[in-house]
């Protein structure tokens, strides 16, 4: 969650250092958007206190679950670049998580550099890789360094591309509309 709220961060700066309105987000035509909402609520479930009733089977398929939903989303809104990036960031993430039973494989080495404790076996949708952990290059190997508040933790190459996906999709949004040929130059007569 803290890569999308950076991402939507720097896409928002992006847009308005390219000279962009956040009005024009108005303008931006997604189809069923929905599924972005229910995608993350159930990640906010499965990986918050709510989710710990539904026991551990239930998170994990809840997990390959937010993946589908996000990646119909991308399949249906192709075209645009920035959904089109975060979908490839959101494949190598699902093909990852399901190669591993449910769970994003996590260096130990990354989440030491996060300061994050890896003394369990998994840490939130996490688990700590071990030799069995399959495509684990593609796992969460890169971290943002423990002493950095709020900020620490660990990230895929899947993530990264999610962020940029994220920045593209709204800096671009936030862009003027190209003006119609025939409309400015009448407008300039």
């Amino acid at each position: 969650m803290l890569v999308l709220i950076v991402a939507m961060a720097a896409g928002l700066a992006a847009g308005y250092a390219l000279g962009g309105r956040l009005r024009n987000l108005e303008r931006l035509q997604l189809r069923l958007p929905w599924l972005v909402v229910l995608a993350m609520a159930v990640q906010i479930v499965i990986f918050s206190r709510l989710g710990s009733p539904l026991g551990e089977t239930a998170s994990l398929w809840g997990h390959v679950v937010s993946y589908a939903l996000l990646l119909a989303f991308a399949v249906l809104n192709r075209r645009n670049l920035g959904v089109l990036l975060a979908g490839i960031g959101a494949l190598l993430n699902a093909i990852v998580i399901v190669a591993n039973g449910g769970y994003m494989p996590a260096s130990k080495r990354a989440l030491d550099l996060a300061g994050l404790i890896a003394t369990s076996q998994t840490h939130n949708n996490s688990i700590v890789a071990d030799e069995s952990a399959r495509l684990l290059p593609l796992g969460d190997v890169m971290a943002v360094p423990g002493g950095i508040p709020f900020f620490s933790n660990v990230f895929s190459m899947g993530d990264v591309l999610i962020a940029v996906g994220v920045t593209v999709l709204l800096a671009t949004a936030m862009r003027a509309p190209a003006p119609v040929a025939g409309v400015q130059a009448a407008a300039t007569r």
